[in-house]
């Protein structure tokens, strides 16, 4: 059993295919309106601000997103642009839509199947096998790094997913860069 829905080639033309659908969208919002170019009051010269946030399960992250994200639409003037990724494979519900989201590409239940894994340790290896793709990632938000403001990454409530995992690292590290 794959505990990937579809091989990796599938996955790359799903993310592909995602990349060519917000080109799309990307050409017809550039005729509608022109982009101002902002600076942040010098801090920063280029791309999105990326808010990851770690913490115990919860203890509010999601909450803390969401809010984020009510906040530069809502309260903001202009209001700001966010992009949503998340990275909780074992959640029922987002509390905003997900432009990226873990659990269209790997299969919770089957890790834990799989594996015969408990809760904590199929949410840490769905976030290894997500790892592994994370570059498809990181290439959807370069291209459309100029038409976002925010991005603002859910994780799960396992610290050790990040802490103590080599693919927590490799994730944070590529959206340092």
């Amino acid at each position: 059993m794959n505990y990937i829905e579809g091989e990796h080639e599938e996955l790359e033309d799903y993310y592909t295919s995602r990349i060519a659908a917000e080109e799309e969208e990307t050409e017809d919002d550039d005729e509608e309106e022109e982009e101002d170019e902002e600076e942040w009051d010098g801090l920063r010269t280029e791309g999105p601000v990326v808010a990851l946030c770690i913490g115990l399960a919860g203890s509010g992250k999601s909450t803390l997103f969401h809010r984020l994200h009510y906040e530069a639409l809502e309260a903001s003037d202009p209001p700001k642009r966010c992009y949503f990724i998340n990275l909780d494979p074992a959640t029922r519900e987002v509390p905003i839509e997900a432009n990226i989201d873990i659990r269209d590409t790997v299969d919770y239940k089957g890790v834990m199947r799989e594996y015969r894994l408990g809760p904590n340790g199929a949410i840490v290896t769905s976030l290894n096998l997500f790892a592994t793709q994370f570059g498809q990632v990181i290439k959807i938000l370069e291209k459309r790094a100029s038409e976002f403001d925010y991005v603002i990454i859910d994780t799960p409530g396992q610290i050790e997913a990040f802490t103590w995992s080599a693919s927590g690292q490799m994730i944070a590290d590529s959206l340092a860069s």
